[in-house]
């Protein structure tokens, strides 16, 4: 959403008209013109063209400045030398006129272009090649090439956004201008991209590849380069290496793994991929022979548990991942044990199969000490259990463990001593056994000290990837759908991640998967919490560091609030937007409590009134008067 209202479509098409009437044009320059336009700002725009899918038509060069494709190719012509099988079969390689037919694709993928044999002509991707599926060809009409001969010139030419052809045997120029420019790129860099050449070239020359010239592959050839794909380079040049080596460097920064762990990485994806699908034949033939070795690089806590967020971001299954994990016990280097029964736990634990779950960690904490994950997961359990004992002694396990957020609220519940009360006295429980046998050690923190627990709990259920996207969702509309910088700021916000609890689901689900985990007086206050809807408050009276008495503005109920976070007087009539709920006898507000104006206030009554409350919409309310307070526009 723009601050003009602008939708994306609409922008981008407003956009080519620019880019056709003014470019090429960089992305700040195109801003200023939208904005002459009255569009909207040109700092929003901006943001709005780098965020949001661009128009086919519009592509970047090489130096960032945006071009209309059917401009920059209009009058361009590119060739293709006829062989006596190309003439036979009315196909011909793609490879000569491939730059011009992006003009007249969806997308860069021309496995097969269809032209048509009239005089004006529009090329298309046809996927029903029949023998010629998958190849990369242009095919026309049969008996179109019919009378040509070897060595003839097959002419390609880019007009008013089509394209046509002609057939002629005139001897061709040489593109100067596109040669000097390719070799010099190579000369620079080694590779060089044809196609970024090609298109800088025709912004920059207007009368380039506007005569039939010598085919591609034959300049390619006299200025001594080679090429494969859209990549050219120095004959001797290890291309194809060159190539390998790219793709495993990008898949690594992309994953933020090293990049001699990409085969093993890349070799276990591929197999949960085919397990998913249903392909299991030869898994050994395919995924182990020669190859199991490669798997050990699973061993690294970093690279496990990147590829288990990479392989469900993916949406794999999670049935798939666990019987991938499991088949690497027996084909997997033993290095590479405690990583398959941690991919094993994750994924039975999102099949919500607790019990199997926490014993794959087990027997993955007792492989290996050094792998951490499955230590981090045990103590999540014993957390949710309300066991802060064991919680901290998992975490004592791991080095650096004392510093992570699970360690800090443990802590906070750990057993309590009864002061005054000796070893050999009976326990304060009324069990008649020594306080020593009974609760030394162990005792218990009342529920009402608990809900701040339960609370977090949920929170860090709520940190797992499959609520990473609402979690963003509810980030950018609390920034004000600010820069990176406000939506990074954002997510730590108080009331992000009360609305993703509550409001998006999170709490729910959490309830629902991992409640059988919980202390049975948690589990039933859980449930109590999820009977209570947000609404709007009216402050009636506060006390500073005790609690508020808030009238709801939905059915005129009054509730005392404990709220000993309140450091300040809070003026009778303020309004809140919060959700209250109870813990006993009290009533608390665990997540975020916001403060709205009255303009909101009718708002926000009627979209809570409703069923099923948009978290995002709710988010928009909530923020869109104060954006800028909370979170400066960049």
């Amino acid at each position: 959403m723009t601050d003009s209202a602008y939708p994306e479509s609409a922008l981008w098409d407003a956009a080519l008209e620019v880019v056709r009437a003014h470019g090429p044009l960089s992305t700040e320059e195109l801003a200023d013109h939208l904005e002459e336009a009255g569009l909207g700002s040109a700092e929003q725009l901006t943001l709005d063209l780098e965020d949001s899918p661009p128009h086919p038509m519009l592509w970047w060069l090489p130096d960032g400045r945006i071009v209309a494709m059917d401009v920059l190719f209009d009058g361009r012509v590119l060739t293709h030398r006829l062989t006596a099988a190309d003439i036979a079969r009315d196909i011909v390689d793609i490879h000569d006129v491939e730059p011009l037919l992006a003009l007249v694709s969806e997308d860069d993928e021309f496995d097969l272009i269809r032209l048509d044999s009239s005089e004006d002509i529009l090329a298309q991707r046809d996927s029903s090649a029949g023998d010629f599926s998958g190849a990369e060809a242009v095919v026309f009409p049969a008996g179109t090439l019919a009378g040509r001969e070897s060595g003839d010139l097959l002419v390609l030419t880019a007009r008013d956004g089509r394209l046509s052809f002609t057939v002629v045997d005139d001897e061709p120029g040489t593109a100067t201008e596109f040669v000097e420019a390719l070799t010099s790129a190579v000369a620079r860099e080694q590779t060089a991209s044809l196609e970024g050449v090609f298109l800088q070239v025709c912004a920059e020359a207007p009368g380039a590849f506007t005569t039939p010239s010598v085919p591609l592959s034959e300049l390619l050839s006299g200025a001594g380069l080679v090429r494969s794909g859209d990549l050219v380079a120095p004959e001797g040049f290890d291309l194809e290496g060159h190539i390998s080596r790219s793709m495993f460097e990008a898949y690594a920064d992309r994953l933020g793994i090293p990049v001699d762990a990409v085969p093993g990485v890349a070799l276990f994806a591929s197999l949960v991929e085919a397990l998913d699908r249903g392909d299991d034949e030869d898994l050994e033939v395919r995924f182990a022979e020669g190859k199991s070795g490669l798997y050990a690089v699973l061993s690294d806590p970093e690279v496990a548990e990147t590829v288990y967020e990479e392989l469900t971001g993916e949406g794999l299954a999670v049935e798939a991942i666990e019987r991938a994990a499991l088949w690497l016990l027996d084909h997997a280097p033993r290095r590479a044990a405690c990583a398959a029964y941690w991919f094993a736990g994750r994924a039975a634990e999102s099949a919500g199969r607790l019990a199997d779950a926490e014993r794959y960690y087990e027997r993955s904490a007792d492989l290996d000490g050094a792998f951490d994950l499955p230590l981090f997961d045990l103590a999540r359990f014993a957390s949710d259990r309300g066991d802060a004992v064991r919680g901290l002694s998992l975490l004592a396990r791991v080095p650096g463990g004392d510093e992570h957020p699970l360690h800090e609220l443990l802590e906070r519940y750990e057993p309590r001593e009864v002061p005054g009360l000796g070893r050999n006295d009976k326990c304060w429980c009324g069990s008649g056994r020594k306080y020593k046998a009974c609760h030394l050690g162990r005792a218990e923190h009342a529920l009402e000290d608990r809900s701040d627990w339960l609370y977090m709990k949920a929170a860090m259920y709520a940190l797992e990837p499959a609520w990473a996207e609402d979690r963003v969702a509810l980030a950018e509309a609390r920034s004000g759908y600010g820069d990176d910088d406000a939506v990074a700021e954002a997510i730590d916000d108080p009331l992000v991640e009360d609305v993703l609890l509550f409001d998006a689901g999170a709490f729910a689900d959490f309830v629902e998967r991992r409640g059988e985990l919980l202390p049975d007086d948690e589990l039933e206050l859980a449930r109590r919490w999820l009977e209570v809807d947000r609404s709007v408050f009216e402050v009636e009276a506060s006390v500073p560091g005790e609690g508020m008495t808030l009238r709801d503005l939905r059915d005129d109920d009054r509730v005392e609030v404990a709220a000993p976070w309140l450091t300040g007087d809070l003026p009778a009539g303020t309004l809140l937007c919060a959700r209250v709920v109870p813990v006993g006898d009290r009533w608390i507000v665990p997540g975020g409590c916001e403060p709205v104006t009255e303009e909101q206030r009718d708002a926000l009554l009627a979209l809570l009134s409703g069923d099923g409350v948009d978290p995002v919409e709710l988010m928009d309310l909530l923020t869109a008067p104060d954006a800028a307070d909370f979170y400066p526009e960049p």
